[in-house]
């Protein structure tokens, strides 16, 4: 890789979407013979993904969608008799929308999408509730913002997501940002006898896309998704849309003229034509249907001693790089997320190819037999002339036969039907286990309170055992997902601006656009819980009614507690258990709220109990200050001795001279 000398200082591209909200591009170009040696690198990187990916891309992928879609390998069977059954039990298109339906239910039953919290501590109360109404604000917005089809319509995006990453084991969507002007016509302007249009600005904003599996180009040895060196993701355009991206500044004039004569194809690939033709699609291949490959690429690069994140668009038949940008996503963010189904990379085709197979092949026996079963098989004399070769038998038909010229023949057992029937139920059990997938309804709900009001928590400890499945896993690995594009939609919405959306949803605008500053600051953040029974709405509202009555108990006691605190008549030595107490009960009552999951702040629901100050010495409380030791030994050498005495001598004993008794030479008496 060629090195330059590095950048000035003041010369560095710097992103302003921190301060002024905007979207928008700033090319990556440090030298001539710098990106020459980008363009090699991208040409290279691309060519051996393409080359690591192929079989993948071509043959496994489209038979994993073909087992999950329940299509026949062949159209038409022959064996055992031609136009025999060809069925496919429909094991793993079944578990994979299982599996989506519940995740799609859990995300989507209840509001909102997701919940934000302050990991920051609050300086005081005031901003500890500023904090939470700014997080309340951020929660309805993103909440009304997925749901609305006129902005993010996440629900059918991650409802295609999750399917895909159940059959495939694995899916990515793409947040990108769009800005859609366009001339809207606003009457008839009398005065110019002309239409009068007016440039009004549809949608600004972050947008999310479905990937397909073949689209998405990553080094499939990396351990995680982001990992790779390069990520690219393929768009197919026409010339219409090439034409667009110039007419936005995405890509360059001069560049999109190079390519337009060299179109890729002329028509859809073959994966494509294929997908369509079980579709009853026809592909043509007219000029009008002429198609480019470019590649967005989004990669690092080190130039002058400083790693630089870019995103690219690259042409990879003609060599010509379309455009070369900084990375304009918040914290140089890859806009691809990935889901997986597990770590292991398979999916529920892969995982359940043999047992649909078999299932299939235990079904369609058994319509074989019964077929054979109601048939059977007829032997004709072949004297008879008068029965042509082609004859057929049906009720009411006229047999052109003698006596013992035609013989019916059983060549079936009934039981046969029967003991299938039992063999296909236990593979699909055994199916069923292996792909993790239980029952759609399971365990109970929440705990309850008796008749004395003693609370139970065998409810819920139920439901998280429940919740200790594969399923549950899996689930839980779809909402991580969840959590990483939501997070990546609000960087977006943060950096690209809001314009006056709140307004559109009756929410406060500059509360959440402070809102939004605070997530690009890292201040807010998305918590992520595993799928536990605390995910289930109606569970939480159950415990937060059973919270609220132990609250209600605790603030009664303790009130009735304060009272005897602040009582005269109450001992001294009570007094300081009473505090003791009131303090240990509110901690654990913080504990409690935690443990609810209600906030990570539970400050905000039991607020700690200020005490005043323990009094102090008398001396103190009188408004006098402690008398000095040293002061106290002055005081007590000044005073007089028994018998008129000098002072004491620093040994400790007495003066030699005076202050003995008398006649006894100065020494005190025994």
């Amino acid at each position: 890789m060629a090195t330059l000398p590095s950048i000035p200082t003041e010369e560095t591209p710097q992103l302003s979407y921190r301060t002024a909200r905007r979207f928008e591009l700033r090319e990556a170009s440090f030298s001539k013979e710098e990106d020459v040696a980008i363009n090699k690198w991208v040409y290279a990187q691309i060519e051996t993904k393409k080359k690591q990916l192929e079989i993948l891309h071509t043959k496994k992928v489209p038979e994993w969608r073909r087992i999950a879609e329940g299509k026949p390998r062949e159209e038409n069977k022959s064996w055992p008799f031609p136009n025999c059954s060809n069925l496919v039990h429909q094991l793993v298109g079944e578990s994979c929308d299982d599996l989506a339906a519940r995740v799609m239910g859990l995300l989507y039953a209840t509001s909102p999408l997701v919940y934000f919290r302050y990991f920051t501590k609050p300086a005081n109360e005031d901003e500890a509730h500023h904090n939470s109404e700014k997080s309340r604000v951020l929660e309805q917005f993103l909440d009304y913002a997925g749901y609305e089809p006129q902005e993010l319509d996440l629900y059918p995006t991650e409802n295609k997501w999750f399917i895909d990453s159940a059959k495939l084991a694995r899916a990515w969507v793409v947040v990108r940002p769009e800005e859609k002007i366009e001339a809207v016509y606003i009457g008839y302007d009398e005065a110019k006898k002309a239409k009068d249009f007016q440039d009004e600005t549809l949608y600004e904003g972050p947008k999310v896309d479905n990937l397909r599996y073949e689209d998405v180009l990553h080094d499939p040895n990396c351990q995680k998704f982001e990992d790779s060196d390069l990520i690219a993701r393929r768009l197919t355009l026409s010339k219409r849309q090439l034409q667009e991206r110039v007419f936005k500044g995405f890509y360059r004039k001069e560049d999109v003229e190079k390519i337009l004569g060299k179109p890729d194809r002329y028509g859809p690939t073959d994966v494509k034509k294929r997908e369509n033709q079980k579709k009853g699609i026809t592909s043509t291949e007219e000029r009008i249907n002429a198609e480019w490959d470019v590649y967005e690429c989004y990669f690092y690069w080190y130039h002058g001693k400083k790693k630089y994140r870019l995103i690219c668009w690259y042409h990879w038949e003609t060599k010509t790089m379309l455009n070369q940008v900084f990375n304009f996503i918040p914290d140089n963010q890859i806009p691809i997320v990935e889901t997986q189904l597990s770590v292991d990379g398979m999916g529920m085709a892969e995982m359940g190819k043999d047992a649909q197979e078999e299932v299939s092949t235990a079904k369609n026996q058994r319509n074989d037999a019964i077929t054979w079963g109601i048939l059977g098989v007829n032997r004709i004399s072949p004297q008879n002339r008068n029965i042509d070769k082609n004859f057929q038998l049906f009720p009411g038909a006229t047999a052109p036969f003698g006596k013992d010229e035609f013989e019916h023949f059983n060549v079936a057992d009934g039981t046969i039907a029967g003991l299938s029937l039992q063999n296909e139920q236990a593979m699909i059990s055994q199916a069923r286990e292996r792909f993790g997938v239980g029952p759609a309804v399971a365990g109970m709900g929440a705990g309850q309170a008796d008749k004395k009001g003693k609370f139970g928590s065998m409810g819920t400890l139920a439901v998280m055992q429940d919740s200790n499945t594969r399923v549950a896993h899996r689930l839980s690995g779809f909402r991580h997902s969840h959590v990483k594009l939501v997070g990546l939609v609000t960087d977006m919405y943060g950096a690209m601006g809001l314009g006056r959306k709140g307004s559109l949803f009756g929410l406060d605008d500059k509360l959440l656009e402070e809102a939004l500053g605070d997530y690009l600051e890292r201040k807010v953040r998305i918590p992520i819980r595993a799928a536990t029974g605390s995910a289930n709405k109606e569970v939480t509202k159950q415990n937060e009614l059973l919270l609220n009555q132990a609250i209600m108990m605790y603030v009664k006691e303790t009130a009735s507690q304060l009272q005897a605190i602040e009582n005269a008549g109450t001992p001294q030595h009570f007094k300081k258990w009473l505090t003791a107490t009131v303090k240990a009960k509110t901690r654990l009552m913080q504990q409690i709220v935690r443990d609810f999951q209600l906030s990570d702040q539970p400050e905000e629901y039991i607020p700690n109990v200020e005490f005043p100050e323990e009094k102090k010495p008398d001396a103190q409380a009188q408004g006098g200050q402690p008398p000095d030791p040293r002061k106290l030994i002055e005081m007590a050498a000044s005073l007089p001795r028994p018998g008129g005495g000098g002072p004491p001598v620093p040994g400790g004993g007495m003066a030699e001279t005076g202050g003995g008794l008398p006649g006894e030479g100065g020494r005190p008496a025994l």
